[in-house]
């Protein structure tokens, strides 16, 4: 049973990969999963995750490694049960937002190009306009949203269990309370460096003091247009060349990661990793415009590409492939983070005089990082119980404490279409933080440099997502994964 249904679900993975692969390249006008979806349905049902709890009884529990596969596989299979419940409901949230427009500059934008325009815009009162204009257009999607949460529960309900907050438990190898637990720590460590940072840059690019801004004025990096001569369009591929030369790492062999960097029509905006089987098809999808955040995007694409590319084959599918996605996140931080490191833009992109910014990048980074922290509290107290009517207000106080500014509700229901994405973010930049001070520490500030530290890379992203993230750092000798580190490193970063 085992192995039949672990073939089964690779190929499901494979075939939806694939389909989103050629969405996001502008090969089809939408993701054709559905029949794909149909097909394996019989992968994700209560019976299937029954049979696999059977397994995982009659498996030794000194088989350690094949335990925690088939672990995997029931969380893969609770993921898809719920996923299946509310599956018509996902279907509208998705053609709702698809067929969403803010009406701007005398365009009709979709909601990546208005969250595009808003990151880009410089003034403050144009963009409180187009802040306002993108909320309206996302509350179009609350009420199916409400409704797909009510079925998701019933759902948990079926299987057993006491709440949402129960099945993700099982689902998920993160224990997400207890890290909802210390982040209140986190928060309040990092608040007055926080705010202290924030403070200057808020009345700088939108003209107000903190205590009277708004969710609205936190366009952090609006204003850094001015130095995207330095992140040419054409240097792009070029830079990430020299990146992996310096690790060691030549991708011109790499037969099994297939960068596309064509202009198409109806292309992802974005980079995007796409792994459609790994380790043997990775698919790097980028789009050059040029700019900073160009950059950024593609250089975490690559880290996550890098990590699905040098996998071993040895593993079973699904410890190459499900997993602890903080660990995902944090190779692709790790990458995307070197825009804060002034030696790799000097050296790398040639930009020498980038105090100014770093600074607003590392400012960027800290809100980030807190309002990854709020939404994780949030979202477990949500899948813990919290009553439908107080979680838009909780939802507000939560992020108006991390920011330190007024923000709304607006954005409740659209936080938990993934409940636990900011807690993997979270944690994933904890590890992405103490695995760059080893790296240092090791191979020197020019660790990026080290053919030595690329060895070292390649023998973690060999482990694919075996481990979890507080596993990986235990094993690679980091110690307890610790949101100290990552404070201590946002607190030094806005220093600067």
């Amino acid at each position: 049973m085992l192995t039949a249904y672990r073939e089964r679900l690779s190929d499901f993975h494979t075939e939806t990969q694939r389909a989103r692969y050629l969405f996001a390249a502008g090969f089809r006008e939408r993701p054709e999963t559905a029949g794909i979806i149909r097909e394996y349905s019989d992968l994700f049902t209560r019976e299937r995750v029954a049979e696999l709890r059977a397994a995982l009884a009659d498996t030794p529990a000194w088989r350690e490694t094949e335990c925690a596969a088939i672990r995997r596989l029931i969380g893969a299979a609770l993921a898809g049960y719920l996923a299946e419940r509310v599956r018509e409901l996902t279907t509208e949230i998705e053609r709702s937002e698809a067929e969403a427009r803010v009406t701007w500059d005398g365009a009709a934008l979709d909601l990546s190009a208005a969250s595009l325009a808003l990151a880009r815009e410089p003034d403050p009162a144009r963009r409180h306009d187009l802040y306002r204009r993108r909320a309206e257009a996302l509350r179009g999607a609350d009420d199916l949203r409400a409704e797909r949460l009510e079925k998701r529960g019933e759902a948990a309900r079926e299987l057993g269990y006491t709440s949402l907050l129960a099945c993700y438990r099982e689902q998920r190898e993160a224990d997400d309370e207890g890290v909802a637990a210390r982040l209140g720590d986190f928060l309040s460590r990092t608040e007055a460096h926080f705010a202290t940072a924030l403070a200057p840059l808020v009345a700088r690019s939108a003209g107000r003091r903190l205590d009277e801004a708004t969710a609205a004025d936190l366009g952090l990096t609006a204003g850094l247009g001015r130095f995207d001569p330095f992140f040419a369009r054409e240097w792009l591929l070029a830079v990430y060349r020299a990146t992996a030369a310096g690790l060691g790492i030549d991708i011109e062999r790499q037969s099994n990661i297939e960068v596309d960097a064509e202009p198409r029509a109806g292309k992802r905006a974005r980079a995007l990793c796409v792994p459609v089987r790994i380790p043997g098809e990775v698919r790097l999808l980028a789009n050059p415009a040029g700019g900073w955040g160009d950059y950024a995007a593609f250089l975490d694409a690559s880290g996550q590409a890098q990590r699905c590319a040098w996998t071993s084959a040895n593993l079973a599918p699904e410890l190459r492939r499900d997993g602890d996605a903080a660990v995902a996140r944090a190779y692709g931080f790790l990458f995307g983070g070197l825009l804060l490191d002034a030696r790799w833009l000097a050296e790398i992109v040639g930009f020498s005089e980038s105090a100014e910014f770093r600074q607003t990048l590392a400012v960027a980074r800290f809100w980030r990082a807190r309002r990854a922290a709020a939404g994780h509290r949030y979202a477990v107290e949500f899948c813990a119980g919290l009553p439908a009517a107080a979680a838009g207000p909780r939802y507000a106080e939560l992020l108006s404490d991390a920011a330190r500014v007024r923000v709304e509700a607006t954005g409740h229901l659209r936080a938990l279409d993934e409940p636990f994405a900011a807690g993997d973010e979270l944690r994933g930049g904890a590890l992405e933080a103490q695995l760059r001070e080893h790296l240092r520490s090791r191979y020197g500030w020019r660790w990026w440099a080290s053919p030595k530290a690329g060895e070292m890379l390649i023998d973690l992203w060999n482990t694919g997502l075996r481990h979890s993230a507080e596993g990986l750092a235990s094993l690679v000798g980091l110690g307890e994964l610790s949101f100290d580190w990552l404070a201590e490193e946002l607190i030094a970063q806005v220093k600067m």
